[in-house]
């Protein structure tokens, strides 16, 4: 009896599911946050501002390509993620909209605190009606133009661009230093993203190549995302 009660007790004294990868996604986000705002290169006000101009009309005017190609490709990563974000958020009380649309302006730093606090007020009783944004993200067209985009931007950057310009950029200016770290730490989260998308919701069709190529960063991602069917 003592044995049994013992076993019956236990479960009760164990931490919920998935609460040491969430503080484990929250110290991450700490650790990004702390370092950008304390270690990263001072600020070029000059880069910053052909960038931020450079993203609403279009040109960039004498910046180096691969630095406009990375900066570009910051504005695609989040049209990936929130693919995948409004999905998972549609099943839990925690919103993930505000999240995704952060995540537009500040990439990593909105996305790592939704995966520390998703877990918040636990799943919704029912899953949440698609959203117009939510059917367009899942459409093929949109998915195919996310692969497009960023080869195309790649293509860009290596090509046009210019691997010196870029490595004294990323020693010296904190935007470039910022957005390299946040486009790498994006790459990895969506690589998780992948892996729990496949194995929580499900998928038909994953053919061996969409299998292999999810592997590859970035592009593997986007590729998986837009040759697999996901059930609604």
């Amino acid at each position: 009896m003592a044995g049994a009660h013992q076993d019956s007790a236990s479960p009760s004294t164990r931490p919920p599911a998935g609460r040491g990868v969430a503080w484990g996604w929250l110290v991450l986000w700490l650790a990004f946050a702390t370092y950008a705002a304390l270690l990263a290169p001072p600020e070029d006000a000059a880069l910053t501002k052909a960038l931020v101009k450079g993203a609403f009309t279009g040109s960039f005017g004498s910046t180096d390509p691969s630095i406009a190609a990375v900066f570009s490709m910051l504005g695609v990563v989040p049209v990936l993620v929130s693919s995948f974000l409004l999905r998972d958020g549609a099943t839990r009380r925690l919103p993930a909209w505000p999240f995704a649309l952060a995540s537009f302006a500040i990439g990593a730093f909105a996305i790592l605190p939704y995966l520390a606090l998703r877990r918040v007020g636990g799943p919704r009783a029912e899953v949440r009606r698609a959203s117009i944004v939510r059917r367009g993200l899942a459409h093929i067209v949109a998915k195919v133009g996310i692969v497009v985009a960023l080869v195309a931007l790649s293509a860009w950057g290596f090509i046009a661009g210019n691997p010196g310009i870029y490595a004294a950029a990323f020693r010296s200016a904190a935007l470039v230093h910022v957005m390299t770290l946040d486009l790498m730490v994006c790459t990895a989260l969506l690589f998780v993203l992948v892996e729990e998308s496949r194995a929580q919701t499900g998928f038909t069709g994953e053919s061996r190549i969409a299998r292999a190529v999810r592997l590859v960063p970035l592009f593997g991602s986007a590729v998986w995302n837009a040759s697999v069917t996901r059930p609604p």
